[in-house]
């Protein structure tokens, strides 16, 4: 294993710069984007059919903050030691043992949800469940590209594998608001258990080759004492991840009280919903595609820089909307900007970390993420089902403008990264 010294110096960047879609041409992500497209398109049904589903039961945004909590809490406890894991085990065999147990845990939901005996304290234990794979799951798939693809390919890969997660939240939500509105929610579970199989088939089939490591012996205290030692003191990976950290605590929760706004704003709990987080996955898609463009202009730095003031703009305009058009266009730009800012530190800090830390510096990217971010869904249930979802909203986009900004002015060499 390198030491904390010699880290920043193994670090490599791309030597020229390289077309976004340039990693489709390695057939292991090819294949990897296939199956993942089509499996995280049923986890987005699931995500927009559960949402409704936590509200209709309920009529409270507190429980739509407790079930994102309940999903994200184990992340706070189990990503760092899953950092360790996916460093020491072939993250292809991690992620067919995580989408295994995620395809049971969607068929569990469905059959509750088709005997008409669920409850929320089962969607609850389902989304904890769920959340215990995910602390595994998330840091072996951003690892996973580091071994589909060349290294100088790797930032393609990246934005590739967002555009995965976005292209699902687009696809997904379109077929989930079909199928909530003409047969209810128990399909939409139904269809993503199912969906897992294409995932599963094309893991199975991949030939990935299994990266030399200079790994000690098993030590996961110690190593994880190392990785957040080393993340800690790096000058740009540290201020990168407490830009995560403030997106996971306000920003990025906003989503978390759509099901809400759409029923107490817009008036249409299905068919709003389902369109607000359409859109959100359209500009998401459309930040995956333009992130290289951008980045190669602007400067990566740069662009971090811009979407934190243009997220907070756009998530405050979404606040205050009344009517689905106006929520549609804010709602648009804001997944714009959260996810072409979530791609590019996540980029960033691929570029900054050497191999010998990158499962444990991902796994604390994935904690900032979503470890931070059940606290930020508890707190935003609460305080909405106190003073209203749209004032939430607009408060926690602005509280997390200004904790960005400040970490951006306090770390400046984040500001000029390439």
């Amino acid at each position: 294993m390198a030491s904390i010294a010699q880290a920043p110096a193994a670090r490599s960047t791309p030597a020229a710069p390289v077309h976004t879609l340039s990693a489709l041409k390695f057939l292991n992500f090819r294949l990897y984007f296939i199956g993942q497209t089509i499996s995280l398109s049923g986890s987005w049904m699931q995500i927009v059919a559960q949402g409704w589903l936590v509200f209709e039961l309920t009529k409270n945004e507190l429980w739509l903050g407790l079930v994102a909590c309940a999903a994200g809490l184990p992340s706070l406890i189990l990503s760092p030691l899953a950092g360790v894991l996916v460093e020491r085990i072939h993250t292809r065999k991690l992620l067919l043992a995580t989408q295994t147990v995620q395809m049971f845990l969607a068929l569990a939901l469905a059959f509750l949800t088709f005997t008409n005996t669920i409850q929320v304290w089962h969607i609850m234990l389902l989304a904890f469940l769920l959340g215990v794979t995910n602390a595994i799951d998330a840091p072996s798939r951003q690892a996973i590209v580091a071994d589909l693809v060349d290294r100088e390919h790797l930032a393609s890969g990246i934005a590739m594998n967002s555009i995965i997660f976005n292209l699902s939240r687009v696809i997904g939500p379109v077929i989930g608001g079909i199928l909530l509105t003409q047969v209810g929610p128990s399909w939409c579970f139904l269809i993503n258990g199912l969906s897992f199989i294409a995932v599963l088939i094309t893991l199975y089939i991949m030939q990935v080759e299994i990266r030399t490591r200079n790994l000690q012996a098993f030590a996961p205290l110690k190593q994880l004492k190392e990785g957040f030692k080393f993340a800690r003191q790096h000058n740009t990976i540290a201020p990168l991840l407490l830009l995560a950290v403030a997106a996971a605590l306000f920003t990025n929760n906003i989503s978390t009280l759509l099901p809400a706004f759409a029923d107490t704003v817009l008036h249409s709990p299905k068919e709003a919903y389902a369109n607000v987080t359409t859109a959100v996955g359209v500009g998401a898609v459309i930040a995956g595609l333009v992130m290289n463009v951008l980045g190669r202009r602007l400067g990566r730095g740069r662009v971090v820089t811009i979407m934190v003031v243009f997220v907070t703009i756009s998530a405050f305009m979404f606040s205050r909307a009344t009517t689905e058009i106006p929520a549609i266009i804010f709602a648009g730009l804001y997944g714009f900007g959260i996810i072409l800012q979530f791609v590019t530190v996540n980029t960033l800090i691929q570029n900054e970390v050497p191999d010998a830390f990158r499962g444990r510096v991902l796994s604390l990217y994935t904690l900032s993420w979503f470890g931070i971010a059940p606290f930020g869904a508890l707190l935003m249930g609460f305080v909405a089902s106190a003073i209203g979802t749209p004032t939430t909203i607009g408060m926690t986009a602005i509280l997390g403008g200004v904790m960005s900004i400040f970490v951006l002015i306090r770390w400046p060499d984040a500001r000029r990264l390439a």
